[in-house]
């Protein structure tokens, strides 16, 4: 079964070559703000739903061929806070340096749609990092892997000497919880098999 992804981000997509998933790049863009009332979960499914339905009517649209889409959101929250990605160099220092000796919150939002059928599912992963120095962080910083991530980091780089527990999923803190996508995917492989994929 072939998807289209509708996100950005390579590590989502080396994540679902990991899964030996073929996928078709659907790049799509919608405002990403949070409403004064919504807490970090409500607002990852939200974003996610929103993105799930900008894919699906651009396959309609521009009279894709019909594949089920797979759209995700992952947000970095500490003490209730959703920290987004770094503006620049300093204030991913500040962030980094928030973590020192702390704990945060990862909430990735996947969710698959395809025809009728449209399944979100949250996770939530606890991340521990050990204290860091200043010159830890000025040295991880340094590689530049902290531009365009949520929360200044990726675990699975430099960083991840730092971080000593989680609770939850590794992969969701990455972007994307494979055993939920593999539970998602085998949801439609289902339906694909009723309703093939048609031009």
């Amino acid at each position: 079964m072939k998807i289209y992804l509708g996100s950005k981000s390579p590590a989502r997509r080396a994540l679902l070559q990991q899964m030996g998933v073929e996928f078709e790049l659907l790049p799509i863009d919608i405002p990403e703000e949070k409403a004064p009332d919504e807490t970090a979960e409500m607002y990852s499914k939200r974003v996610t739903t929103e993105k799930l339905h900008a894919a699906w009517d651009k396959i309609l649209e521009d009279k894709l061929t019909i594949l089920p889409v797979l759209c995700a959101d992952t947000e970095v929250v500490l003490d209730q806070q959703i920290l987004g990605k770094p503006l620049d160099y300093q204030h991913a220092f500040s962030m980094l340096k928030s973590y020192s000796g702390r704990s945060h919150q990862v909430i990735t939002s996947v969710g698959l749609k395809y025809l009728a059928y449209e399944k979100i599912v949250t996770n939530m992963t606890t991340v521990y990092f050990a204290s860091m120095s200043d010159d830890d962080i000025h040295h991880y910083l340094a590689t530049g892997n902290y531009k365009d991530k949520a929360g200044s980091y990726g675990i699975q780089s430099t960083i991840g000497q730092f971080i000593y527990k989680i609770d939850g999923c590794f992969y969701s803190v990455i972007g994307l919880p494979l055993n939920t996508v593999r539970e998602l995917l085998a949801d439609v492989n289902l339906i694909c098999r009723e309703s093939p994929p048609s031009a």
